[in-house]
Formats: structure tokens, sequence, C-alpha cells
């Protein structure tokens, strides 16, 4: 491995607000990302001042044919802010939050969590608060961004306008009024088309208080049906179901919702008509900034008891139809073994109002007469030290990624599944011709995003 990459003559660099490294110390802190499946050393890394400096970079880039991988603070696992030889653009420096009327105005670094907070000082909320908030919104609007609530869409249904320094190098703004095409192709487009350097969000008014309902089951057919009882009926704002180390302690189904409320709610009526006794769950109430950021207190545990940050993580993520859902869900948990989750995995699932996703690069299975699309993650966390484990996960996550296409499953690409281009056209489907214009008119380089493998 070069200690000392090549010069493409970064000298010939205008003066930066920021800085540009090339220290080895520094490239190889970019060259993983949370997976630690991949090691990738950049040339350089940028933490640039500015929007300026992504453009002169981007720029100098194109001209050297040099890739440029954006990347926020790295949580994807399977090597997307990642490239070997390239450019890292470190977006968490390009940070400010600026409230509106209507919203706020944040730097793309910036993390949802210091904007969730921000925003709970003035009684405003983040509309669709991920269940990790942790995460830089430049980076999760370049993917999806999926919370737990059934009905609010994803982060990327929220977006106002965009700034975006395309694979050209220009500086462009865009908005669903605006150059929309750009828009809708920037909002989970995998980073293909440039880098987002600023965000116009929406916020709502942030609710006071949050009752939680856990709910445990050995039965898998009550689990689901229950599940689809409190979805169905639209009375909870989030519903989710896991499971810890299945494989191990028998199949344990874990259902879990959540009301956001001022009043105080019903418990019996919201719990009615199901399989168990509403005295079975245990009912939790909190404090609604307590509840969203309650995940990023428990991964900072992770990181204390279990090195969390060193542990590979091989995850596998993908979006099913409600049709087969229950289906693949239950034939997958029921086949895992301990090491397919690990120590600190988990396994995850996540129900959605598909009218609510309204981004046409986010992509979703086809439409079975439901207005329900479920999530499914397998979040497994392995030895950093095990050689073997990355490419037999890689191996697994595949062949469990051809079983969800073949139920009319469709990948949620965070996560750890080797994709060529022939992958990504299948992918888009019928959207795909249309990228690749919009690609080649706004990266004419093709050098965005090389860890995404678009050609």
């Amino acid at each position: 491995m070069a200690a000392h990459p090549p010069d493409p003559g970064w000298g010939a660099l205008p003066r930066l607000d920021g800085t540009l490294h090339v220290e080895p110390a520094i490239r190889q802190e970019a060259a993983h990302d949370a997976g630690r499946l991949t090691e990738r050393l950049p040339a350089a890394v940028l933490r640039p001042g500015s929007a300026r400096d992504v453009q002169d970079v981007v720029r100098f880039c194109r001209r050297a044919n040099v890739p440029v991988a954006p990347r926020g603070l790295g949580n994807t696992t399977g090597g997307q802010s990642l490239t070997a030889g390239g450019v890292v653009i470190e977006t968490r420096s390009l940070a400010g939050i600026r409230f509106t009327a209507e919203g706020a105005v944040v730097g793309a670094g910036v993390t949802w969590l210091e904007l969730a907070r921000a925003a709970h000082e003035r009684g405003r909320a983040i509309p669709a608060a991920t269940g990790y908030l942790d995460l830089t919104v430049g980076g999760t609007l370049s993917l999806g961004g999926v919370p737990p609530a059934i009905s609010a869409g994803a982060q990327v249904d929220h977006v106002v306008e965009l700034e975006v320094v395309t694979g050209d190098g220009e500086l462009q703004r865009c908005s669903a009024a605006r150059d929309r095409e750009l828009f809708e192709a920037v909002l989970a487009g995998v980073g293909q088309f440039g880098v987002i350097t600023s965000v116009t969000v929406a916020l709502v008014p942030a609710p006071q208080r949050v009752r939680g309902y856990h709910l445990a089951y050995t039965d898998r057919a009550a689990f689901f049906q229950d599940y689809r009882t409190l979805v169905h009926r639209n009375e909870v704002t989030e519903v989710y179901g896991d499971w810890w180390r299945p494989g191990e302690h028998g199949e344990v189904h874990h259902l879990n919702a959540f009301v956001f409320h001022g009043a105080e709610p019903d418990d019996d009526h919201l719990l009615r008509g199901l399989t168990v006794a509403p005295e079975s769950a245990e009912v939790r109430t909190a404090d609604y900034l307590d509840h969203v950021s309650r995940i990023d207190d428990a991964v900072a545990g992770l990181r204390t008891d279990l090195h969390w940050d060193t542990l590979a993580k091989p995850w596998f993520t993908v979006w099913l139809p409600e049709s087969t859902a229950e289906r693949f869900v239950a034939d997958v948990v029921g086949g895992l073994a301990p090491h397919d989750v690990g120590e600190g995995g988990f396994v995850l699932m996540y129900v959605h109002r598909r009218s609510a996703l309204t981004r046409p690069s986010l992509r979703l299975p086809e439409a079975d007469g439901s207005d329900w699309v479920y999530l499914f993650t397998l979040m497994t966390a392995g030895p950093p030290d095990d050689p073997e484990l990355p490419g037999r996960m890689l191996r697994r996550n595949r062949e469990l990624y051809e079983r969800a296409r073949a139920a009319g499953g469709v990948r949620y690409p965070i996560e750890s599944v080797e994709f060529g281009p022939a992958d990504w056209a299948a992918h888009y489907g019928e959207r795909w011709q249309r990228l690749v214009e919009l690609k080649r008119r706004y990266d004419p380089g093709s050098i965005m995003t090389p860890g995404t493998a678009w050609a």
C-alpha cells in the first residue's frame, strides 16, 4: 500500500477555504466505512470549508480523471463512500443550521441528531427521524433515509431544495419547481450526480411525549397478525419488529409500537383485538427527544462495551412487497444461525405506506395492490479478525438478495451486496435509461462515487 500516492498536480488547485490532506494517517481513516469489509485507500481527502472548495476539487478531478467519493460519517457498510486512488470529500465540515419559517437550511455535514436537538429547542422536529440519527444530512439523502414512522415517508420526501456540486463542477440549486429532474435524481441517487453541499428541509411541530408498547411472541403467525392489525388501523406512529440473536435462544419475535401524543393515550383501545392481552405489553413513556435519540445512546454503549466501530458489519437490507414479506422474513429469520447476527447485531423489520414514499430514485417493489411495503434488515456484527467472514457474509447476502428479488424485493443500497452494472439496470427498471442520460449530463467524466459501481 503506497504511503505516498502519485501527485496529479495538487499544486494547481486554487487556494482553498478548507484543507486537502495527503497524509497517510488521514487517508487511512477514509479507507474504510462502517462495514469494515473493504479497504480502499484514497489519494487525498478534502475537508472543504465551502461549496466553492468542492467545486474546485471536482473540476480538478474531472480534468485529471480522478474519481471522487462524497463521505459524511461513512455509515454505509459496502464501500459506497470509498475510492481507491481518488479523492474523498468529507462533507462533515460543511456545517451550519439556519432556521426559517417552514424549516431549516443546513450544511450537508450536519447530522440529523444535531438538527433534531437544535429544532427541539424551538419546539420543532424533523418529520422522518431514522432510528439512528448520528448520520449526516447529505449522506442519508443520497440513499433515502428511512424512519420507523409508518406514514411519514422517508427523509428525501421532506426536502424543499438542494444545493449540489455536480460532477462537472457546477454549483446547482434544484427543487421540485426548479430543475426537477436533477432534484429527483440526486435524492436517493447514491451519489452518482454530484456532491450535496446544502439542504433546505421541512420541519414540523415537535410532539410532546411518546408512549411505547413492547410485546414478545413465540408464535410467528400471531406476531405477523398483530403487526398488520396495528399497521392497518393506522392509530400508532411507529411500528417495527425485531429479533435478537435468532437461532440461539429460540425464535422470539418482538413487536414495538409507539404513539406520539399530547394527551395520554388509551392503552387498552390501542391494543384492542390483538392475539395477546393488552396487560402483557411492556409500556413506557418518554419525552420525544429522548425517544428519537435512544438508539444513538444505545450505540454509544456498544462502542464502549463491544468496540462497535471495529466490528465487521456485512449488513443486508431489502424492500419487500406486503404479499411476500411474511413468508420471506419468516424463512430467513427461521434459518439464521447465531453467527449470522453476531455479537451486538440484530434483525429489524419496518413497514411503510407506499404512497408516502414519493421520490422516484428510491426504488420500491412493484405495486401488488397494497399501500404497504416492508424494509427488512439483517444487521450482522462480526469479529474484525476473522479473514473469512467478509467473503462468507457477502456470498450469504448475495444469495439472500436473489431470494428477495424472486419474491419481488428491491435492494436498499446502504448495505453490503456486491452489485454490478447489470444489477443496477435491473434495479432501476424503466427509469434506468433516463438516469444514464442524466448521469452523462451532470457527471460527464463519470468520476462520481465509484463505490456504487454503476458502470
